[in-house]
């Protein structure tokens, strides 16, 4: 049975790429940390093992007890000011699986979902390639480069088939309200019950931003561990830039209620890149993969899910 295992398979991208990966016939091992399934209940078919990310040793005993053909690597923090947590976990517990991995006797294709925060603050108003050089505002993006050099090495020295998918802004079902879209449709969902203000806080609307659905997002990953080359970057996007305030307006035309915008100060990130829009044109070159949902259905449908929640 080809056998896959998935890091981080709890979160918004995790759960998602599960469910296609179920779908397409594979058997999943879900590593989680500890008791942070974060309420999530997977389908009974999948097998769930326990271990810290950055312990060598379980990694390494879980990973040759369940031997995979595929590993998706999502695990990791994704934001926060303490460089040294996320060092340890998004850097130094990628060593750890990369060197467990590394070490069984079929080492298996791994995919790694880099960050557009890597590219950071761009030179230019143009859509950023992967020759783009990384200049990164947050220690997020920071850890995400040090990640990404550290993943390809492995590949680069023939170790490992490792490939990077570099993710730009995802939105859609499910979406968590740590995010932009899941602040704003919780937000929205709650004030439609009646159970806040019809006021909605915001905080800088000028950035662009370049959104693929988590839909799209998760068949690109899985496109890029069949047909992907190691040890080399792919950019996952859209190539459509976005304003922020147009975001967020669109997803208010779609209530039935009227919200007032106010701004919130302690939404405001001093690390908030002005503009972020991809070139993808390497991925559909060498895969064929490009976005099949429109940007309205998934606003529709994350305010929908959210919607769901509150009921």
């Amino acid at each position: 049975m080809k056998q896959v295992f998935v890091t981080g398979a709890t979160g918004f991208i995790g759960q998602h790429l599960v469910a296609l990966l179920l779908k397409e016939g594979w058997h999943v091992v879900a590593l989680t940390h500890g008791d942070a399934s974060f309420g999530f209940d997977f389908p009974p078919q999948v097998r769930v093992v326990q271990a810290d990310i950055t312990d060598y040793a379980a990694v390494s005993q879980i990973m040759r007890a369940n031997p995979p053909h595929r590993i998706y690597h999502l695990a990791g923090i994704v934001r926060g000011s303490d460089l040294s947590a996320l060092w340890h976990v998004n850097v130094q517990g990628t060593n750890v699986l990369l060197a467990a991995a590394s070490q069984l006797s079929h080492p298996p294709r791994v995919i790694i979902p880099g960050s557009a925060a890597e590219y950071g603050l761009a030179a230019t108003a143009e859509p950023v390639t992967e020759q783009t050089a990384p200049r990164p505002l947050s220690l997020y993006g920071v850890s995400k480069v040090a990640q990404t050099l550290l993943a390809l090495g492995y590949a680069w020295r023939g170790q490992l088939p490792v490939i990077v998918g570099r993710v730009f802004n995802i939105t859609g079902h499910g979406e968590p309200a740590t995010m932009l879209g899941g602040s704003m449709a919780s937000q929205i969902a709650a004030i439609e019950r009646g159970e806040e203000e019809p006021i909605l806080s915001i905080g800088n609307l000028t950035p662009t931003r370049d959104y693929v659905d988590v839909q799209d997002m998760v068949q690109a990953l899985y496109v890029l561990a069949e047909q992907g080359r190691a040890g080399e970057i792919y950019n996952i996007c859209s190539g459509v830039s976005v304003q922020v305030v147009a975001f967020v307006n669109r997803l208010i035309a779609m209530s039935h209620v009227s919200i007032t915008l106010q701004s919130d100060p302690s939404r405001q990130r001093p690390s908030d890149i002005p503009y972020c829009v991809g070139d993808g044109t390497k991925l559909h070159r060498e895969t064929g993969w490009h976005p099949t949902i429109p940007f309205d259905e998934s606003l529709q449908t994350l305010l929908d899910s959210w919607r769901g929640k509150i009921n």
